[in-house]
């Protein structure tokens, strides 16, 4: 009997049977239809927990390994460019092909991951380098990863 690791809570979120992380069904770039830089998307995390979005109000961005646990080289979702990304296609097709972490270095760089390539860097945060954000909430359970 075959289980699928991502269950659709049919509330716009997804939860992770295996890291027990709960995510938004969305990235940013579905909700706005555009691009956010890295403090656009911490104010797009403010409004998500303010209007309590799935009931919840503790959404956060991802760490870099949690943003990491989602990519699955055999898994296969179309972005918003039509270019191949690997997480699983529970998640809404036309997506970003990245999202932005919650790590930060200074105050002028954050870590992006890459759902195509499955690495990330540091990239500038201000006002030139837009992409996108899937929020999480929950604790990373690694006693099965």
């Amino acid at each position: 009997m075959s289980t699928n690791r991502f269950v659709d809570n049919g509330d716009g979120t997804v939860t992770d049977t295996l890291t027990k992380l709960m995510w938004m069904k969305n990235d940013s770039y579905l909700d706005l239809l555009k691009f956010v830089t890295h403090p656009a998307a911490t104010k797009y995390l403010n409004k998500k927990n303010e209007e309590a979005f799935a009931g919840k109000a503790d959404w956060r961005m991802p760490n870099k390994r949690e943003a990491h646990s989602l990519f699955d080289m055999d898994k296969e979702v179309q972005d918003k460019y039509e270019m191949t990304i690997h997480i699983d296609p529970v998640f809404t097709q036309g997506c970003g092909y990245d999202t932005w972490t919650s790590h930060v270095r200074g105050k002028i760089t954050a870590y992006c991951y890459s759902f195509n390539s499955g690495t990330g860097g540091h990239k500038e945060s201000a006002d030139t380098l837009n992409s996108s954000v899937r929020l999480v909430r929950g604790e990373f359970d690694n006693s099965k990863t």
